[in-house]
C-alpha cells in the first residue's frame, strides 16, 4: 500500500529568535584579512588614539594651567597615560609613546628607527601618519607632533619670554635634563609612536577575545 504525503500541507515553525541568532553568528564569523586590511586598521585606530589623546591633552593642560599654573599642570603633560587613552590602546591592541629629539624626559629621547622616522618628518619627506610592519607580530604607527596650541608655549616656549624663569625652575626641578624649550608655534616637537600587536588587532577586528600575552 502506498502512502502519499503532500508537502504543501507541511509547515515548519520558525526557530524563535532565529534571525537574531543568525546575525550573532555572522558577527562572530572570522573575517579573512589581508596584510593591507591590517595595516589600514592600524592607521585608522592609530589616528583615533592620537586625536583623542591630543584633544584631552590640550583641554587638561589649559584647565590646570588656569587653576594653578605650571606647578599644577606638569603632572598632566603625559597624554599617553590618560585613562581614556589607555582604554583605547587596550581595545585596539596598541602601546603608545611620544618621542622627541629635544625631550623633557630623557626616556622620551628618539633613537634608532624612531629617530629616523622623526627625521623624515623634520625634513619634509613625510607629513602625515605612517604605518609599517616591524616584524611578523607588530605594526608601528607614527604621527608627527606639531606645536599648534599657543598654550603649549607656556611650558615649551623660550625661557624668559613665554616661559617665566620661575616656572622654568619648577620644570627643571622635575626634569633636570630638560631640552624641550625654545619652540615656536608650528614647530615639530616630536612624534607619536604606537606599536600594534597584530594578534590583538585582528582579534578586535573579528570581535574575538585578545590572543596575545603582551603585558598591560
Amino acid at each position: 500500500m502506498a502512502f502519499i504525503v503532500s508537502g504543501c500541507d507541511v509547515k515548519v515553525k520558525p526557530i524563535e529568535g532565529g534571525k537574531e541568532i543568525a546575525q550573532e553568528l555572522e558577527r562572530h564569523k572570522i573575517k579573512r584579512l589581508t596584510k593591507q586590511d591590517i595595516l589600514n586598521a592600524a592607521q585608522k585606530y592609530g589616528d583615533s588614539i592620537v586625536v583623542v589623546a591630543q584633544q584631552l591633552h590640550e583641554a587638561r593642560m589649559a584647565e590646570h594651567l588656569a587653576q594653578g599654573g605650571i606647578a599644577v599642570a606638569i603632572p598632566y603633560c603625559q597624554p599617553e597615560n590618560y585613562e581614556e587613552v589607555e582604554a583605547l590602546q587596550y581595545k585596539f591592541g596598541a602601546l603608545s609613546r611620544r618621542f622627541s629629539e629635544q625631550p623633557r624626559n630623557p626616556q622620551n629621547q628618539a633613537k634608532g628607527s624612531t629617530a629616523q622616522a622623526l627625521t623624515r618628518y623634520s625634513s619634509g619627506q613625510e607629513k602625515g601618519a605612517m604605518v609599517e610592519e616591524l616584524n611578523q607580530n607588530e605594526i608601528r604607527y607614527t604621527s608627527p607632533i606639531y606645536l599648534r596650541n599657543e598654550t603649549c608655549l607656556s611650558c615649551h616656549g623660550t625661557v624668559g619670554q613665554e616661559v617665566s624663569e620661575t616656572d622654568y625652575t619648577l620644570i627643571k626641578a622635575k626634569y633636570p635634563q630638560d631640552q624641550a624649550t625654545g619652540y615656536k608655534s608650528g614647530d615639530l616637537m616630536g612624534v607619536w609612536e604606537l606599536t600594534f600587536d597584530k594578534m590583538d588587532l585582528v582579534a578586535f577586528l573579528n570581535d574575538q577575545p585578545k590572543k596575545s600575552r603582551r603585558p598591560r
